[in-house]
């Protein structure tokens, strides 16, 4: 049975970077679709017609042979993952939910504006409009915690902490040189 793959939490908590170790995964993201179709950040007046594309290519992906299928988006309320687990059920799919560490906002936010200055830098085709603070503190307000009553087959919690790779301390080792006596045959 292959799976659905469902990410959750705000912007700025991991999902991207996780799903990046995972390669082999088929992925849905509607910033991908905003950047590589229209290619701008989030816009309102996009945002119709990017539900139409994301709603019709998770379809297409969910009845594909892909043994993983990844939704790469915040799908911070039961609303919105309800809609995503429908698809798993219809398409046969057995529904996993990863969930990101919920860090205080101020931290997601700075980091949310980090990512977006080095979008704007090295991607100047795109156009960013930025992220307001009263909008990232309700929507990261908006969060509802995955609840097993919701449907996942299973559900991961504080992923991006069990993801990142673990750093090895390199420890420093003095080579000593043993004290130099001179061979018995040049001893004198």
């Amino acid at each position: 049975m292959g799976k659905l793959v469902v990410l959750i939490g705000p912007s700025g908590s991991g999902k991207t970077t996780f799903r990046r170790q995972h390669p082999e995964w088929a992925v849905i993201c509607k910033d991908e679709i905003r950047r590589g179709i229209f290619h701008r950040d989030f816009d309102l007046s996009y945002e119709p017609v990017v539900d139409r594309i994301f709603s019709a290519v998770l379809v297409e992906a969910a009845d594909s042979p892909a043994e993983v299928v990844c939704v790469d988006g915040m799908n911070l309320t039961r609303e919105e993952r309800y809609s995503l687990l429908e698809v798993a059920h219809l398409s046969n799919r057995e529904p996993i939910a990863y969930v990101m560490p919920i860090l205080p906002w101020e931290i997601l936010y700075e980091r949310k504006q980090s990512q977006l200055e080095s979008l704007t830098r090295e991607h100047p085709e795109i156009v960013v409009g930025g992220f307001s603070r009263d909008r990232y503190e309700r929507i990261y307000n908006s969060y509802e915690p995955v609840e097993e009553s919701e449907g996942f087959a299973r559900v991961f919690t504080d992923v991006a902490s069990e993801a990142a790779p673990r750093r090895k301390r390199i420890r420093r080792v003095r080579n000593r040189v043993p004290e130099l006596r001179p061979l018995p045959l040049f001893a004198g």
